[in-house]
C-alpha cells in the first residue's frame, strides 16, 4: 500500500467514525452524481427550461465522462475499501478510483450551470452541491481525498476551457451544413473513444492484485461499458439535436406551466422504458457485439430526448416549434 494511501485511509476512517446514521443522507447526496440523476437533469433542462443551455450542459457532462474514463485507465488506482479492511464499503464500485467521477462530472455540470445562470446565489449553491457530492464519496469509502481533489480540478479546468472556447466553436459551426455538423460529432466521438482505448491498451496484461480482488469482489475496472455509453449518448443526443434544429427549428422549452410537467413525465417514461428494456434485451458481455448494442441503446435514448420526443410533444399539443425558438441552428 502506498504511503499516501495510508494517510488518506485515516481520513476515510475518521469520517466513517462519525456514525453509521450518515450513510443514508450521504447516499442520497451521492445520487446527485449518478447516471440516473444526470439523465433526469438533462431531460428536464431540454424539455422544460432551455434547449441550448441543456445541450451545452450535456456536452460538458459527456466530455467530463470521457476524460474521466481516460484518466482512470491511465492511473489504475484502487479505491479505499479495496485495500483496507478498516474502511467500510457503504457503496460498491467496479471502476478504478482516480479521478473521482462523482467529483469531476458534478464540477463540470454544476460549474457550467453557474456560468449560464450568472447569479451569485446559484454559484454558491452549485459549489455546495459539488463539495457535498465529493465529500460523500470519501465518507462512503469509495474514494480517497486525492481522487476527489483531482476530479474537482479536472472538472474546473473543463469549465474554464469551455468558457474560453465555446463561442468560437459555435461561431465556426453556425454556417455549417447539417451533414458537416454530424461529421464533426462522429469524428469527435471517434477521437475520444480511441483515446480511451489507447489508455486501456497501454496497461497491457495488467492483472488486478489478489488483495484488491479479495476485498472488492467481482469487479472489472477495465470494463469499456462507460466508453460506449459515452459514444452512444454523444452521437444520439447531438445528432438528434442537429436534425431537429435544421428540420423544425427550436421550441420554447420554458413555455407552458402544466404542459412542461406533462412533457417531462411522458418523455421520461419512454426514457425509462428504453433504458431498462433495452438493457435487459441486449447482452452485456465484454465483446464487440455487446459494445455495439450498448452504443445503439444509448444512441436511441439520445435521439428520443433531443429529436423524437419534441415531435411527439407537438402532436400531443404540449409544445410549439418556432424557427426563432431557444434552440435554433446557431446553437447546434
Amino acid at each position: 500500500m502506498e504511503t499516501i494511501h495510508l494517510v488518506e485511509i485515516a481520513v476515510n476512517e475518521a469520517l466513517q467514525g462519525a456514525g453509521h446514521w450518515l450513510r443514508t443522507p450521504f447516499r442520497a447526496i451521492t445520487f446527485l452524481g449518478d447516471e440516473e440523476f444526470f439523465i433526469l437533469l438533462f431531460a428536464a433542462l431540454y424539455w422544460c427550461f432551455h434547449q441550448a443551455v441543456a445541450i451545452r450542459v450535456v456536452i460538458m457532462l459527456l466530455l467530463a465522462n470521457a476524460l474521466n474514463g481516460f484518466f482512470k485507465f491511465l492511473f489504475q488506482t484502487p479505491r479505499p475499501y479495496w485495500i483496507s479492511d478498516s474502511v467500510a464499503p457503504y457503496a460498491m464500485e467496479s471502476s478504478f478510483g482516480l479521478p473521482s467521477g462523482h467529483s469531476q462530472l458534478p464540477a463540470s455540470v454544476w460549474g457550467w450551470l453557474a456560468v449560464e445562470a450568472r447569479r451569485r446565489w446559484f454559484t454558491v449553491v452549485a459549489l455546495v452541491i459539488i463539495f457535498l457530492i465529493g465529500f460523500s464519496r470519501v465518507f462512503l469509502g469509495v474514494h480517497f481525498v486525492t481522487d476527489v481533489l483531482l476530479g474537482w480540478t479536472l472538472g474546473g479546468l473543463l469549465v474554464l476551457a469551455a468558457f474560453a472556447l465555446h463561442r468560437k466553436i459555435a461561431a465556426r459551426l453556425a454556417g455549417a451544413s447539417p451533414w458537416a455538423k454530424i461529421g464533426v460529432i462522429v469524428g469527435t466521438a471517434a477521437v475520444l473513444v480511441l483515446l480511451i482505448l489507447a489508455a486501456r491498451w497501454s496497461a497491457g496484461e495488467w492483472q488486478l492484485p489478489a488483495q484488491w480482488a479479495e476485498r472488492a469482489g467481482d469487479i472489472d475496472p477495465f470494463s469499456l461499458d462507460g466508453t460506449f455509453t459515452f459514444a452512444g449518448s454523444w452521437l444520439g443526443v447531438l445528432i438528434g439535436y442537429v436534425i431537429l434544429s435544421h428540420t423544425r427549428g427550436g421550441f420554447e422549452a420554458s413555455a407552458g406551466s402544466w404542459r412542461r410537467v406533462v412533457r417531462f413525465l411522458v418523455g421520461i417514461v419512454v426514457v425509462a422504458v428504453l433504458w431498462f428494456g433495452l438493457g435487459e434485451l441486449f447482452p452485456r458481455e465484454a465483446n464487440v457485439v455487446s459494445y455495439a448494442l450498448r452504443t445503439l441503446r444509448y444512441g436511441i435514448m439520445g435521439l428520443w430526448v433531443t429529436w423524437l420526443a419534441p415531435l411527439v410533444f407537438e402532436r400531443m399539443g404540449l409544445l410549439a416549434f418556432s424557427s426563432r425558438g431557444e434552440g435554433g441552428t446557431h446553437s447546434a
